[in-house]
């Protein structure tokens, strides 16, 4: 928002052209600064997990049962 008017904005360049902010000024940095956070990506460590015990616990086709008993976890009603 600048004065009394809005506009939505995708690029950075665009926002620094209509606001009209200096970089020697206190706004001017802090606007700057808030529009460089959104371009960090934070580094998410990855999660450290077993496939095959995620399969086990998480799926319901074929390759969540066990091999050997293939009629495992069935039940027959008559």
């Amino acid at each position: 928002m600048c004065g009394t008017s809005s506009r939505p904005f995708t690029d950075t360049k665009q926002i620094l052209r209509w606001v009209k902010w200096p970089k020697g000024t206190p706004t001017g940095d802090a606007l700057r600064e808030w529009l460089a956070s959104f371009d960090e990506k934070p580094e998410a460590p990855a999660p450290e997990t077993d496939l095959a015990e995620r399969i086990k616990a998480e799926s319901w086709g074929p390759e969540a049962h066990d091999p050997e008993d293939p009629v495992s976890g069935t039940k027959m009603v008559t």
